[in-house]
């Protein structure tokens, strides 16, 4: 389906966009006249930070929502489109790594060490969450490809799949599914 195109597309930038009010925060941290966030500069930028992360868990279930729908409406390989946006968001990645260790970091005093892991539960489960939603379109068209089209999955699509699910490797996976698509597209035609 297309629209998974287009609900990947708009959940790539979200993901980007919902960093900049930690950039922010790092920002009125090292200004001495922080006006530019309110009164409350904390709460105003909590607030954009889960705003952020909701709108992206939204887009991540209308991505889940209608990838279930192309299992039985399957007309395109998303793989080309899946690829890219696993390329593109492998800055986000070591952005959003970053940013974790160091709010780990200034979590480290008596007072707020019991914070860490919540902190870090809530960190890689979104994260987590966000790099499933990236793979989804990709696990609906292999089911649809196994259901539909009676197709025989070659060894390197199963290891594609298998990756998907793995961070850091889920990059890999993503590259290893467009190719193993294309080899599945040429054993079809002949």
């Amino acid at each position: 389906m297309k629209i998974n195109k287009v609900l990947l597309i708009i959940l790539a930038t979200v993901m980007y966009i919902s960093h900049i009010p930690l950039y922010l925060m790092a920002l009125s941290i090292s200004l001495p006249d922080n006006s530019f966030l309110g009164d409350n500069p904390g709460a105003t930028l909590i607030s954009l930070i889960f705003a952020g992360m909701s709108v992206a868990m939204v887009v991540a279930t209308l991505i889940l929502i209608f990838s279930i729908i192309s299992i039985f409406k399957g007309q395109y390989s998303p793989s080309k489109v899946t690829m890219i946006v696993k390329l593109a968001l492998v800055p986000w990645y070591v952005l959003n790594f970053i940013i974790s260790v160091c709010l780990c970091a200034g979590m480290l005093n008596p007072f707020l060490m019991l914070a860490i892991p919540i902190a870090i539960v809530i960190m890689v489960s979104s994260t987590y969450i966000y790099m499933i939603a990236t793979s989804l379109p990709d696990i609906a068209w292999f089911i649809h490809i196994l259901a539909k089209k009676k197709a025989k999955p070659t060894p390197l699509l199963i290891v594609s799949l298998v990756f998907l699910f793995f961070f850091c490797l889920d990059i890999a996976g993503g590259i290893m599914f467009e190719v193993a698509t294309k080899e599945t597209k040429q054993i079809e035609q002949q």
